[in-house]
C-alpha cells in the first residue's frame, strides 16, 4: 500500500494529529472506532456512547408506553369514567375531571408528539443529529400543550427538569452525531 516506509510513517504521523486536534477542538476523549485494522476507517465509524444508549433506551420505554397509553384513551375516553366510578383507587374522581377536562382531542395531540419523540430517540440511536432536533421539538412542544388545551393546568417543575435534564443530555452527544 506504502511505497516505502517513510510514507507509512507520514500517514500514521497525519492521522495521529488529526485525532490530537479533533481532541482539542470538540473537548472529548476520542472515540473507539468500530474497527481498529484499517487506519483509514478511524474517522467515519463511531460507536454509540453508552450514555446515548441507556438515554434512547428510556425514551423508548417513556415515549413507546406514553403512545400506546394515548391510543387506549383516545379508543376508551367514553368508557373512562364508567371504569373509574368502579376503580379502589383514592381520589380517582380528581384524575378522572382532569382527564375530561382535557378531552380526546388532548390525547390525539399528546400521543402523536410521544410518537415524535420516539421518531427523534430512534434517529439518535443511528447517530444522526437531525433526531436531536425532532426530539427536542416534540419535547418543549409538550410542555406547551397542556397548558393550552387543560384549563387552571400549571406544568409541573419536575416535569420541566425531567425534560430539560433529558435535553441537555442528548445535546451533549451531539458532538458524536452526524
Amino acid at each position: 500500500m506504502f511505497q516505502d516506509e517513510s510514507d507509512n510513517n507520514i500517514f500514521h504521523t497525519f492521522a495521529a494529529r488529526l485525532r490530537r486536534a479533533d481532541f482539542i477542538f470538540s473537548h472529548s476523549l476520542p472515540m473507539e472506532t468500530e474497527s481498529n485494522e484499517n487506519p483509514t476507517n478511524t474517522l467515519n465509524s463511531v460507536k454509540r456512547p453508552p450514555g446515548l444508549a441507556m438515554l434512547c433506551i428510556l425514551t423508548f420505554i417513556g415515549s413507546g408506553v406514553s403512545v400506546i397509553s394515548s391510543i387506549f384513551v383516545v379508543l376508551a375516553y367514553d368508557l373512562i369514567p364508567l371504569a373509574a366510578a368502579q376503580s379502589p383507587v383514592p381520589n380517582v374522581e380528581e384524575m378522572i375531571e382532569l382527564v375530561l377536562t382535557a378531552g380526546r382531542d388532548f390525547f390525539m395531540v399528546m400521543g402523536l408528539l410521544y410518537a415524535l419523540s420516539l421518531l427523534g430517540a430512534i434517529y439518535m440511536w443511528k447517530l444522526s443529529k437531525k433526531g436531536f432536533h425532532v426530539y427536542t421539538s416534540a419535547q418543549l412542544v409538550m410542555l406547551i400543550v397542556p397548558l393550552l388545551m387543560i384549563k387552571g393546568y400549571q406544568t409541573p417543575f419536575p416535569t420541566v427538569l425531567l425534560t430539560a435534564s433529558f435535553i441537555l443530555a442528548y445535546g451533549l452527544n451531539l458532538r458524536i452525531m452526524r
